[in-house]
């Protein structure tokens, strides 16, 4: 590891100290505890932020007015290099239209309309299973054999559970 102070670095850069503290201020410096530039790892660093798309004359004029503009700590620097904002962009706009796409086929749902057909349908299965007793209670009381009872009491439960499959096949359509 080879080291040098700002002013060295600047030189060894052919470029005025000025741009070397505006580097420091944008994260884009790797230093040592004694305030040393790190040579390697900050011309590393620096070749790691650059902007790919813009030619050398652009970088350094876009260089110059960097220090006001960004004043990143040096820990994450790294993170925010500009290969790293662009995957990060590229990511989500893929995520995006993978949204729209999923959203015409049909595979995705918005969450409202969701929670308005549970809401709907824990209701409607409520309301079945009070009147349960009521309509029940008629046709079970002449019954003595448990067995008739057992079964009246599952047809009538299959076909609460058949009348909600329905509505559930039937939102699904529509």
């Amino acid at each position: 590891m080879s080291t040098a102070s700002q002013s060295e670095f600047a030189a060894l850069l052919g470029k005025n100290k000025s741009y070397v503290t505006r580097l420091k201020q944008a994260g884009r410096l790797v230093l040592t505890a004694e305030d040393l530039v790190d040579v390697e790892k900050s011309q590393a660093l620096i070749a790691l932020t650059a902007d790919p798309s813009r030619n050398a004359a652009v970088e350094a004029r876009s260089d110059e007015k960097l220090g006001q503009a960004r004043n990143a700590p040096q820990e994450s620097a790294i993170g925010n290099s500009y290969q790293t904002a662009k995957a990060v962009n590229e990511k989500y706009k893929a995520l995006t239209a993978k949204l729209e796409y999923e959203k015409s086929s049909g595979k995705l749902v918005d969450a409202d309309e969701v929670r308005l057909f549970a809401a709907d349908l824990a209701t409607t299965f409520r309301a079945q299973l009070e009147v349960l007793p009521d309509r029940l209670a008629p046709e079970l009381v002449p019954l003595r054999d448990t067995e008739a009872v057992r079964a009246l009491l599952v047809e009538n439960f299959e076909q609460l559970l058949t009348d909600l499959a329905d509505k559930i096949k039937q939102r699904e359509v529509t």
